[in-house]
């Protein structure tokens, strides 16, 4: 029978315990049976939330008070066949983990050894009896990481067989790029990475193997190696799809393909370039069909939004949006010309390259080898008679220019620029040949971005030690001078809290649905500079991005970072991911 003397346990009894031991106070006793029974969780899970208490002593306590032993699975190492006795679903659901089998007995940690039903369950589904020691959440999350998924272990399985086929063939690398096994590996390859919402895929050569990278919610995430050998056959295989030429291995190319998985259509763009260990190739996943652009759901806050709506109904001038690669700029620009998109007007692009297609748009990918560049096209696509243009990116002097011309004859141009934030924009446009004067007149709006990951929705829960939270990102965020500035804008709602200090916070416990990061898909945030007449007047004075950073914050201006912490307030993502978007980008 179990190593238990059952007893459902009253939250007194434990706090009697631990009061003998002095371990917390009755304050902390309390704030941990509300986070429970808010959470429903165990009491003993909740405790373990608390700041200042020594999580190994607590545990051992615990484990006295339940009278089982206890045990830290951070470093234990569990064998796969024994982990996997009892399916991650029930695992993850009611924090039990097998970590142990000898003979007729395996050794399970839980953080509730109350919980009778599942351990019963255990020894049925087992058919071994357990021995039940407690642990604490954290290690019990951190045991969850090493289950591997159904998809997963096909995704291994198919990738071994392939590897095993393909090496044993003595071929060519153009005659096993035509087999069945290596073409089953790239297509598997691109399924899992589909499946995983990965939008991009890297496959790079190493001196003994090739590592596979997805990208994850901007998160580079390895997921699987494999042998140098098959990286020729692999790179062939991957030049047929794309159209490249496969005995050329000294210079970069550049392809694309389709690739059509369940009821989706997927444009794939390739870049194979030579390194020291072979060719890099990275492929960039692009589902045309999921995509759309929407700019009520990009993140902007409800007043931006509005000055957003309203600026591109005006028929000329110009709107810059700014932000590093991969901030979602084109995004945000497709989801403008969503609106725009009426019978009544012509809309023109010019694209490096053009990830979406979208009805009703004309749309030019620029060609440098054939003598093509964003200013040369644009030029020529002012004679197709456009209502609004959109110029992918604003690169140099002879491009802002014709731009700027462009949007004072009556049109709207839409383009991006690589900037930090709103402010540097105007000094780049300055720094490129353009006027002060004139960047005043003709740039309406500049919208400045990044983006940050969302807490899971599936596994999202009351973040843990509140003023613990708060005193840590106080050193990097005006917390409070932020909520009090978004209670006066109204973007947060007039409800009870009345600092701070009073909101739920969030954060992702983890689960198999994202990963075990505790976050899944990624949200802007954003700052919007509105070219009026006090801004307008601070160009002309004095163009520099400080100057005109300082009159617009006396203008209720929203930084980005400001723009962050509302999300965090309202529990759409982190501190912590905040700290980390903003200290990756220089927006602290």
């Amino acid at each position: 029978m179990f190593n238990l003397v059952f007893k459902k346990t009253k939250p007194n009894q434990i706090w009697r315990e631990l009061e003998k031991k002095k371990y917390l106070t009755r304050d902390q006793f309390r704030e941990a049976s509300i986070a429970a029974k808010r959470d429903n969780r165990h009491i003993n899970e909740a405790l373990f939330d608390l700041d200042g208490i020594p999580r190994d002593k607590l545990l051992k306590a615990i484990a006295k008070f339940h009278g089982v032993p206890s045990v830290s699975l951070q470093k234990k190492v569990i064998a796969s066949y024994v982990l996997n006795m009892i399916p991650k679903e029930i695992a993850e659901q009611h924090s039990i983990i097998v970590f142990k089998k000898i003979e007729n007995v395996i050794n399970v940690a839980t953080t509730n050894p109350d919980n009778l039903q599942t351990i019963e369950f255990v020894k049925r589904k087992t058919g071994f009896e357990p021995k039940v020691y407690i642990t604490t959440p954290q290690d019990i999350e951190h045991a969850l990481k090493r289950y591997k998924s159904e998809i997963t272990e096909e995704f291994d399985r198919i990738i071994k067989e392939s590897i095993s086929n393909t090496l044993a063939k003595k071929e060519s690398a153009e005659k096993l790029a035509q087999d069945v096994p290596i073409i089953k590996m790239v297509n598997n390859i691109i399924e899992q990475a589909l499946n995983r919402s990965s939008s991009d895929i890297h496959f790079e050569p190493s001196s003994p193997k090739i590592i596979i990278r997805f990208r994850i919610d901007g998160m580079l995430k390895k997921v699987v190696e494999l042998p140098k050998e098959v990286l020729p056959p692999l790179e062939t295989r991957i030049k047929i799809m794309s159209n490249l030429k496969i005995d050329e291995h000294n210079v970069p190319q550049d392809g694309r393909f389709k690739y059509a998985y369940k009821d989706r259509e997927v444009a794939v763009r390739v870049s194979v370039i030579p390194t020291l260990n072979g060719a890099k190739i990275v492929m960039r996943l692009l589902d045309v069909k999921e995509r759309q652009f929407n700019l009520s759901k990009l993140g902007l806050n409800q007043r931006d939004l509005q000055i957003v709506k309203r600026e591109i109904q005006k028929p000329y001038g110009m709107i810059l949006v700014t932000g590093p690669t991969g901030s979602g700029k084109t995004t945000t620009l497709y989801s403008m010309i969503r609106i725009l998109n009426k019978e009544a007007v012509n809309i023109c692009t010019i694209e490096d390259p053009i990830e979406y297609g979208i009805e009703g748009i004309n749309q030019t990918q620029i060609n440098p080898t054939a003598g093509l560049t964003f200013a040369n096209g644009l030029r020529s696509l002012l004679r197709q008679d456009p209502n609004i243009l959109m110029v992918g990116e604003i690169r140099d002097v002879e491009t802002a220019d014709i731009a700027v011309n462009t949007a004072m004859t009556g049109h709207l141009v839409l383009s991006t620029l690589h900037t930090n934030n709103s402010f540097l924009a105007i000094q780049r446009m300055i720094e490129m040949g353009v006027e002060p004067f004139l960047t005043a007149s003709v740039v309406n709006l500049i919208i400045s971005q990044r983006l940050v990951r969302k807490i899971c929705t599936n596994c999202k829960r009351t973040a843990s030690s509140k003023q613990r939270l708060l005193e840590r990102y106080r050193t990097h965020f005006d917390i409070e001078g932020t909520f009090k500035k978004l209670k006066k804008m109204k973007l947060l709602s007039p409800g009870q809290n009345k600092s701070a200090e009073d909101i739920r916070y969030y954060q992702g416990k983890g689960c198999a649905k994202c990963s075990y990061t505790g976050y899944q898909g990624r949200i802007g945030i954003y700052e919007v500079l509105r070219v009026d007449q006090i801004i307008y007047d601070a160009i002309l004075k004095d163009h520099s991005a400080d100057a005109i950073e300082k009159i617009a914050k006396k203008q209720n201006f929203l930084s980005m970072t400001e723009d962050g912490l509302l999300k965090v307030f309202t529990g759409v993502t982190t501190f912590e991911e905040l700290l980390r978007v903003a200290k990756n980008n220089d927006i602290v």
